[in-house]
């Protein structure tokens, strides 16, 4: 994204929203938005910011989201989205990714955590260390030291379990004390080469996916992104993990491809 604080007008906020300017002015004259009022005539400016919050705390329902609703997730009007990129995505979004070298799975867990370091989000990170290392590099240049975030909680850096079983038990209990505490929205990037590195034979890794996908991406306001390294798994291996992402259709295929 550009300058987040860079000052949009009425127009521009509204094609940045995907609505209507009689839309802003009503949310705008009731409170909902902030905006900024300058000039003689009081015209109104808009904080990028403050656009990217409103899109997040808007129920996926309304007729203005950026991106189809995804058609095997709950509808309810409760249903909300994480703003990714500038790219609102519903939660529940199980996202794949492939990449064929490091500097690739670095600039794709980069690209999907970059902007999730704000009040109210939480971000996960899974990979063995030399990659984890690398992926950390790249998220702190040009925004300094992530320590505070991680000393803070707003950034988990854990470890795979051996099985399927184990680490979905780690998500229900992790993501759940996190809505518990405040959290509205929750990313969790993951390096599915570090399975195989905890433990994880193949057929666990795949088992670890359709159980993820059945009982924590949908219970939850997260947004997740498995990353499979194809130097790591088969041809084959990687076509079964796209087949089992349904959502990563609904993405821009640039975003998931390195």
């Amino acid at each position: 994204m550009k300058d987040p604080e860079q000052l949009l007008d009425i127009q521009q906020a509204a094609q940045f929203l995907h609505v209507s300017e009689t839309s802003l002015r009503r949310w705008t004259n009731s409170g909902r938005l902030a905006c900024l009022r300058v000039g003689g005539k009081r015209e109104r400016r808009f904080r990028r910011a403050d656009l990217v919050a409103f899109m997040e705390h808007q129920p996926v329902s309304q007729k203005h989201q950026a991106l189809p609703q995804n058609p095997h997730r709950s509808d309810s009007p409760d249903r909300t989205q994480a703003v990714i990129a500038g790219i609102p995505v519903t939660h529940g979004t199980h996202l794949c990714a492939v990449y064929g070298n490091d500097a690739g799975r670095s600039r794709l867990a980069a690209a999907f955590l970059a902007d999730g370091f704000r009040p109210g989000n939480g971000c996960y990170l899974l990979a063995s260390p030399e990659p984890l290392s690398q992926i950390l590099s790249q998220l702190e240049t040009g925004r300094g030291s992530l320590q505070p975030d991680i000393d803070s909680g707003q950034l988990v850096l854990p470890t795979y379990h051996g099985s399927a079983r184990e680490q979905c038990d780690y998500w229900e209990r992790t993501l759940g004390a996190a809505t518990r505490a405040g959290a509205v929205s929750l990313r969790v990037a993951g390096d599915m080469a570090a399975c195989l590195d905890a433990g994880m034979s193949l057929e666990e890794v795949t088992e670890y996916e359709s159980r993820y996908d059945r009982t924590v991406a949908d219970r939850f306001p997260v947004v997740t992104l498995c990353m499979y390294d194809i130097r790591r798994f088969e041809s084959l291996e990687v076509v079964e993990a796209l087949k089992s992402h349904k959502d990563m259709f609904r993405y821009p295929s640039e975003r998931l491809f390195a």
